[in-house]
């Protein structure tokens, strides 16, 4: 059995924010990555659990017509320490579309998190998002 977690860790302020004609809010969405790690088991390796995000109730909403669709994964673990001290990690995949009568779009973003506690922020859309001070991202189409 794994035991020893620390967390939830977080990270990030995220927004994706599809904007209309006048500046319109169209859709909004916001989220922060969340993850445990450091569990181990007989003292050995460094693992992740419950790696997601955490959502922003009151800031999900999108006008009558327009559909706001979220798409969570982890994908395929990895092992970034060696056999005898293993240091698992995962990738985090967010993906947003946002669909009305006009028009569709999708941005995506991605956080690796690690069983030491370490993360890096991977591709979020970097020619469509704009990043204001760390750690917020926000997208305006």
């Amino acid at each position: 059995q794994l035991e020893n977690w620390k967390g939830p860790s977080r990270y990030g302020s995220f927004q994706v924010l599809w904007q209309g004609l006048f500046w319109v809010t169209l859709a909004d969405f916001e989220w922060s990555f969340v993850w445990k790690w450091g569990g181990d088991m007989d003292g050995v390796g460094q693992y992740v659990t419950e790696a997601g995000i955490e959502i922003d109730a009151e800031s999900a909403s999108g006008i009558y017509g327009q559909n706001l669709d979220v798409k969570v994964q982890a994908l395929n673990p990895v092992n970034y320490g060696t056999e005898d001290e293993p240091v698992g990690g995962v990738d985090i995949q967010v993906s947003v579309r946002d669909s009305g009568v006009l028009s569709s779009a999708m941005r995506t973003c991605t956080l690796t998190v690690k069983g030491d506690g370490d993360y890096q922020l991977g591709d979020c859309d970097t020619d469509t998002f704009v990043r204001p001070p760390p750690p917020h991202v926000a997208l305006v189409v």
